[in-house]
């Protein structure tokens, strides 16, 4: 006990002769100020941050659950940003560039995020006519027109032939999109009974699309 207490002692004699701590304190972390958000609209727009595109995925599950989820994702698609151009000013003259920008930024978060890897012009090209179909509605809320609550939905009219496996899902199914107004708008005829063929890959917790091909579906009743 003696040579604890006359060790500690000597220690503490040592400290005080340094002038410092045997235990100093951590040395504390310098301050960092957060980010300021960035919006990823021009300057002349209202502010939309990153944070608020955030695309609608295709989670794992049965094939009938997929082709849900894939009618789903789309919906999601077409009605992005909706919500944020309900907040735009409303009387305001927002200018027209940014619904074209808000569309194109929603095309790229959904086209990275929902498909495979694809660059050459045929993908470009179909991507594009989404994105479209996403400016059209975005342009119908800013106008505050009869369908501008941008919100139409896809209906599935029936399942033909769906299939899973580990290493990807294939899915026919005839299917349907329900614009608010109908006749209104240029929808790639996706507004009438249309067979989709869509081939789906595993990504972590989701699927993602490696083809997709729609064509007019026969039998069902003109609208």
């Amino acid at each position: 006990m003696r040579k604890i207490t006359t060790a500690a002692a000597a220690l503490a004699l040592l400290a005080g002769l340094s002038g410092c701590s045997l235990f100093p304190s951590p040395t504390p972390l310098p301050d960092i100020a957060p980010a300021s958000p960035v919006s990823v609209l021009p300057p002349e727009c209202p502010f939309v941050a990153e944070v608020y595109l955030t695309p609608v995925r295709i989670p794992l599950g049965t094939p009938r659950e997929t082709i849900g989820s894939v009618l789903n994702a789309y919906s999601g698609w077409l009605n992005a940003g909706s919500e944020l151009v309900t907040t735009w000013s409303p009387g305001t003259a927002v200018p027209e560039n940014c619904v074209e920008r808000l569309a194109a930024r929603n095309a790229e978060a959904y086209s990275t995020t929902l498909f495979t890897t694809h660059s050459d012009v045929a993908w470009q090209e179909y991507f594009a006519s989404v994105k479209a179909m996403n400016q059209q509605n975005l342009a119908a809320v800013r106008r505050a027109e009869p369908e501008a609550s941008g919100r139409g939905t896809f209906e599935l009219l029936q399942e033909i032939d769906s299939s899973a496996t580990d290493s990807g899902t294939f899915l026919k199914f005839d299917a349907v999109y329900r614009p608010v107004v109908a006749g209104q708008g240029s929808w790639e005829d996706l507004d009438k009974p249309t067979r989709w063929y869509v081939e789906l890959v595993p990504a972590g917790e989701f699927l993602v699309i490696n083809y997709i091909e729609t064509k007019p579906a026969a039998g069902y009743p003109a609208a």
